[in-house]
């Protein structure tokens, strides 16, 4: 891991939202609500109109730039984030972090996401222990 000072920028992660990964996601996580892969069910019911990513995916996303940053699972201390819009099927989302706080022993981290459109889908805050 490199220096950790206040401002350092966490390296980005864009991820496209498509149908094989609202699947298998959905797969993975055995979350099978048809708003995340239902085109018909979605119309209906998605604030969007259409088929939206899993938060826990964008959750996910978000955690692998904490993680990949501190050098390992094991010094993350913590990962609490919001999802604040829907992610569409067919849109990119970059997640990324700016260093907010440094102590002796923890860094906070800022956490965000936001899609191609610059509308930010999620925020929180992740520790990593130094």
């Amino acid at each position: 891991m490199s220096a950790i000072e206040v401002g350092t920028q966490l390296p980005e992660v864009s991820q496209r939202c498509n149908l094989t990964t609202s699947v298998a996601y959905a797969a993975a996580s055995g979350d099978l609500n048809p708003l995340h892969y239902d085109p018909e069910f979605a119309g209906n019911v998605s604030p969007t109109g259409g088929i939206i990513a899993h938060g826990m995916y964008a959750m996910g996303l978000a955690s692998r730039v904490l993680t990949e940053f501190a050098g390992g699972p094991e010094r993350v201390a913590e990962v609490n984030v919001r999802f604040t819009r829907p992610w569409p099927l067919h849109t990119t989302t970059t997640f990324g972090g700016t260093v907010t706080n440094v102590d002796d022993d923890i860094a906070t981290v800022q956490l965000w996401g936001r899609n191609e459109n610059g509308d930010q889908i999620l925020k929180g805050v992740g520790k990593i222990r130094r």
